[in-house]
């Protein structure tokens, strides 16, 4: 029955407690499927899908066997975050929530929190603030639990940083870092140091696209370090986004033949899985690498169809600075071969794009502030 648990072997403590746990409760059967559902959630969150695929699928046949509410909640949280990983969607939010409402009913107040927190960190994804605010809001009023307040932290983190207050969000990843270590749990250890590396070349980014002082593009090195991290422990659950990331910044730095090469590596597999909110501005960043390797023809079919894309980006919850930094991109490769007016037409929607951004990252630091989300707790 556990023949998925034989290929994982991670060097996480967390991973290692798991195990010693459900070697501990082998003579009770349900005690030792949920931990197995944990176990397997911590695999995906590893990167290793295919056998955590395998080992939920075993215990789904083991849950409709044998019913009972917890190990239902705990699965339902499982496929969840299966769909969040695979797609940064694809239903994951209603399964999770489902597993919410399942663990409130049973008086399950870990998992309970656990999902709340991992749907705070989806409303960020959605940039739907009061569905954050509401979701973070019940964490931190349940009673302390590491894995929640990790995952939370990283949501209001990168909140904070949405709004532009470095010190708070810094203060939320320190929280959210204290707490993975606490238990031992170096998955969200690399997703906390990934995330605020995230926010920070989209600091780096914005500063460059709108001609403001800004960062050095230095931060690559920390990208770097994500890797070796990641490595060290034994996988990530998304390690196609690093390398993205680094794209962005040596198309910030002006090294358009490695930029493009890694953009032309990574853009397919990314946007078939899950990241068509910010691929478009990611096909403008290659456009614009192309205008300056000699492909202008490639350069302007490519600018023309993100110029298409960008018209999705409509919905009141849409990325406001990714819209923006698609239209202000694209300015600049039109400029670059000479089309004055699609250049000009594209300046145009980025600054009223820009000016969108602002307002919501006002509305973000207002709400934030107002629900008490401001500092974390002592």
């Amino acid at each position: 029955m556990n023949a998925a648990a034989g290929p994982v072997r991670l060097r996480s403590r967390l991973a290692q407690r798991l195990d010693g746990e459900i070697a501990a409760v082998a003579s009770m059967p349900a005690r030792a499927a949920v931990l197995q559902v944990q176990r397997a959630i911590l695999w995906l969150r590893h990167g290793r899908e295919a056998e955590a695929r395998t080992e939920l699928n075993r215990l789904q046949q083991l849950a409709l066997a044998h019913p009972r509410v917890e190990l239902a909640a705990w699965l339902h949280l499982a496929e969840g975050l299966t769909a969040y990983f695979g797609a940064f969607g694809g239903g994951a939010r209603e399964r999770v929530r489902r597993a919410q409402v399942m663990a409130a009913a049973a008086g399950l107040a870990s998992l309970q929190a656990l999902c709340d927190a991992w749907l705070a960190q989806m409303a960020f994804v959605e940039r739907d603030i009061e569905r954050l605010v509401g979701h973070a809001a019940a964490v931190l009023a349940a009673p302390p639990d590491h894995p929640a307040a990790c995952r939370v932290a990283s949501a209001l983190g990168m909140a904070w940083d949405l709004a532009q207050d470095e010190a708070a969000a810094s203060a939320w990843y320190a929280w959210g870092r204290r707490a993975a270590s606490a238990d031992g749990d170096d998955a969200g250890l690399s997703a906390l140091l990934y995330n605020q590396m995230q926010m920070r070349a989209q600091r780096i980014r914005r500063a460059a696209l709108t001609g403001e002082p800004g960062e050095a593009p230095a931060v690559l090195l920390g990208v770097d370090s994500i890797g070796h991290f990641d490595d060290a422990v034994g996988g990530s659950a998304r390690a196609d986004l690093t390398p993205l990331l680094r794209a962005q910044l040596l198309t910030v730095q002006g090294d358009f033949a490695a930029a493009a090469a890694l953009l032309e590596a990574q853009l397919p597999e990314a946007v078939a899985a899950g990241l068509a909110r910010t691929g478009g501005s990611l096909l403008a960043d290659l456009a614009w690498c192309w205008a300056h390797t000699g492909e202008a023809a490639r350069a302007r079919a490519l600018a023309d169809q993100a110029a298409v894309e960008v018209l999705a980006e409509d919905s009141p919850h849409c990325d406001l600075d990714e819209r923006a930094a698609l239209h202000a991109r694209l300015a600049q490769v039109y400029a670059r071969l000479h089309e004055d007016g699609l250049a000009a037409r594209h300046a145009e929607a980025a600054r009223a794009a820009w000016g969108d951004d602002a307002a919501q990252r006002r509305l973000w630091a207002g709400r934030l502030g107002a629900a008490g989300l401001d500092r974390p707790p002592r």
